[in-house]
Formats: structure tokens, sequence, C-alpha cells
């Protein structure tokens, strides 16, 4: 009978350990769809012109890649040393800055992937689980998961 009622109490306080410990974790990444590694695929123009002046609808891009983790974004591209950034969700919409770095100098390469300023705002789509959309001012940029 004791060990029976042994049994029944450990039961229960692991159940309630389980309970308590798996009910206080908080996810490593707030945002499971957008964390992870995505690559450019095309950077479309809103307005026809690119940021140069030249008439332009769309760039098709795949040496330009996009790294999501919890609140940092990082971008590989061609004649870009690794940037880190800072990202801001807010509903629908995500905002990427790099203003950290205060050089004005980044502008020009940050407009080769698709971003029209340091820090720049885009809403954001999940046509599904493969692909992303970020849509700005000025551009539209698509992505693919890698």
């Amino acid at each position: 009978m004791k060990r029976k009622v042994y049994i029944t109490v450990l039961s229960v306080l692991s159940l309630l350990a389980t309970a308590v410990f798996s009910g206080c974790m908080e996810k490593a990444f707030p945002n499971d769809d957008l964390d992870f590694y995505w690559r450019l695929d095309r950077i479309e123009y809103r307005d026809g012109v690119n940021f140069q002046g030249t008439p332009c609808e769309y760039k098709d891009v795949d040496d330009i890649m996009f790294g999501f983790a919890r609140h940092i974004v990082l971008i590989e591209a061609p004649g870009l040393s690794q940037q880190h950034g800072i990202t801001t969700e807010t509903g629908d919409s995500i905002k990427l800055d790099y203003s950290i770095y205060n050089n004005p100098a980044l502008k020009g390469p940050l407009q080769d992937c698709g971003l029209d300023s340091v820090v720049s705002v885009f809403r954001i789509e999940y046509p599904d689980r493969q692909r992303m959309v970020l849509s700005g001012k000025k551009t539209v940029l698509r992505f693919r998961k890698w």
C-alpha cells in the first residue's frame, strides 16, 4: 500500500513539474516563419525606375542572402561585407535598421540588395512555407527559403 501511494505522489509531482516547466518556456525565436536563411530571387521596382534612375521594372538576383534570427538580420552580398542589422516586427511589417554603423557609404550597397535606405520598412507576407515577400515603398523583394 505504501508503495502505491509513493508511486502516485511521484507521478503527480512529475506531471506538475512538467506542466510548470513547459508553461514558462519561451520560444528561442519569436517568429518561426521568418527566422531562417533566405535567398533573394528578385527585386521589383514599384515605379519602374531603379535607385540609379534607370528605367527598370525588376532585377533577378541569385547571389544575395538574408539571414534572420531573433532581432538580427544579416546580409551577405558581393561587394558588401557581411552586415548585421536590427529587425523590429510590428504586426505584418518589419523594419530593417542598419543605422548602427553610422556609415553613409553603406546606402549604395544596401540599395543593390533592394533596401531604399539604411532604415527600411517592409510589409511581410508568406505565400507558402518556402517563399517570403517583403513589400516596401520603392521595392518588392521576393525570397526563397535556402
